[in-house]
């Protein structure tokens, strides 16, 4: 009998090694392999596709192979404001007027990732959307009236903002401590601004057999949207991963530093009027786990919160904060991976907005696969 040979990233025996491929859906005939002598000799075994899978959308995969995945993304919200200008008598009867307002966003991205592994540590990545907006604004109570409604649409279509990013593996996994990576990017502003967007005021007669002005209006929409936030912007973050029998847990922390910019028009208002612009950096934080049901299939379950700054304008030497313009984002992810071949797989992740700044919905479709 020949002597037995490890060569693995870290110490490990054979049978505690044998235990954690299987853990993670290696198949056994990856595990070892017998030399001419007889002797075996123990490898390091690539995991299963569907950990494979995980570990790309969660975490980092290092691999040496380029992967391309395209992907479409459609989130929904849906928000309501009620406005009420007067008093109320005998702490029953309102006295004034009532303006409800309502706005319905769609927007679909449709984007395609590339990534590519130089090395075991260090991972390249490039992200290229295409953005697809619409929104229904609508306004009812104009003249004390509560039947009056009046209803506008807005769409618009264009490239989003195309982001880079740099993976570097700071520590690799052992059997107590996680997988530590750390992660930088920055993102372009190639997509349409939001600033010095005009706005146009709705004109429905209340009764058009009126000759008089009497108009709705209390509805102002822009004449455009946007598709990306004008400005560059730098992330930075740190995520780890745990292997945990039979489960693999994961999470993460980053932060977004939006550099001030400078622009012609900052104002809906007729006119230009120069300012600048300095959007609210961000912090973001997340947790989760997931399944490797089989060597195919997975299931994940994950929370991610981001908390956005208030953003400030410039104008005349003058900076004013942007009322209402910080937010807390807090979304529950329910996702999935299935290996179609050893290089092609389907992902899918349903996220449910649980505070009053995220969207309602969204709903994720990513295919990666390696050429």
């Amino acid at each position: 009998m020949g002597d037995t040979i490890i060569s693995t990233r870290k110490p490990v025996s054979v049978v505690s090694f044998t235990l954690m491929a299987t853990a993670l859906g290696v198949s056994s005939a990856a595990q070892a392999q017998v030399d001419d002598d007889g002797g075996e000799v123990v490898r390091e075994a690539r995991p299963s596709q569907s950990v494979e899978n995980v570990l790309r959308e969660e975490h980092a995969l290092f691999s040496d192979r380029l992967t391309l995945e395209p992907g479409i993304n459609y989130s929904y919200s849906d928000r309501s404001q009620l406005a009420l200008r007067g008093f109320l008598a005998l702490d029953a009867i309102f006295l004034g007027e009532i303006n409800v307002d309502n706005v319905q966003s769609h927007i679909t991205t449709f984007d395609l990732s590339t990534r590519y592994g130089l090395t075991d540590r260090l991972e390249l990545g490039l992200n290229v959307p295409f953005v697809y907006r619409s929104s229904t604004y609508q306004s009812i109570g104009q003249g004390f009236s509560t039947q009056l409604n009046s209803e506008r649409s807005v769409d618009d279509a264009g490239l989003g903002d195309i982001s880079a990013s740099l993976s570097y593996r700071l520590l690799p996994e052992t059997q107590t401590r996680p997988d530590v990576v750390l992660n930088l990017g920055v993102r372009a502003p190639t997509g349409t601004d939001p600033y010095g967007i005009s706005t146009r005021t709705d004109t429905i007669k209340i009764d058009e057999d009126d000759k008089g002005n009497d108009v709705n209006t209390n509805l102002t929409v822009p004449t455009e949207l946007p598709t990306g936030n004008g400005v560059w912007a730098v992330t930075s973050g740190v995520s780890l991963l745990k292997t945990l029998d039979p489960a693999i847990v994961f999470t993460n922390l980053g932060y977004t530093y939006n550099i001030e910019e400078s622009f012609d028009d900052i104002s809906a208002s007729d006119g230009k009027q120069s300012g600048k612009v300095d959007l609210g950096d961000s912090i973001r934080a997340g947790f989760g786990t997931a399944f490797a049901l089989n060597e195919r299939l997975s299931l994940s379950l994950s929370y991610s919160h981001e908390y956005i700054q208030k953003s400030e304008t410039t104008q005349g030497g003058v900076t004013n904060e942007v009322v209402g313009s910080d937010a807390n984002v807090g979304v529950f992810n329910l996702g999935g991976t299935y290996a179609l071949n050893d290089s092609t797989s389907v992902v899918t992740s349903l996220g449910l907005g649980l505070t009053d700044d995220a969207s309602d919905v969204s709903l994720t479709f990513r295919m990666p696969f390696q050429p």
